[in-house]
């Protein structure tokens, strides 16, 4: 099974650290696994994402950007999707402010 494509390793590598340097940030033994998140043949912990994003001063987003764009396009078709369905069903409580807010996320997620 193949992990989300990454940028951890372009971002460390704009850097002086090596892989151990990042592996003793987090406490871990060796840097086999840093490695490994690197090459993305493990999906990164939060908590590596998070060491990686202020170490980096770059979003969590940022190190998946080739992943970003196709889940953000999935995303909206699945909110348009879910908009009609929702104006469909007028049994459904709160209709008409859900569907504002579905299409407040699109106007903000296409701008």
């Amino acid at each position: 099974m193949s992990n989300a494509p990454n940028y951890l390793r372009v971002y460390r590598k704009r850097t002086p650290l090596t892989q151990g340097d990042i592996a003793y940030l987090m406490n871990l033994p060796d840097y086999s696994n840093i490695s490994r998140y690197e090459k993305g043949q493990r999906t990164p912990s939060v908590e590596m994402l998070l060491v990686y994003h202020h170490m980096f001063n770059e979003s969590i987003e940022t190190f998946f950007d080739p992943e970003s764009a196709h889940v953000l396009s999935n995303l909206i078709e699945r909110i348009q999707k879910l908009i009609i369905e929702i104006e469909k069903d007028s049994t459904l409580l709160n209709n008409s402010s859900r569907v504002k807010f579905l299409e407040q996320v699109i106007i903000r997620l296409t701008a």
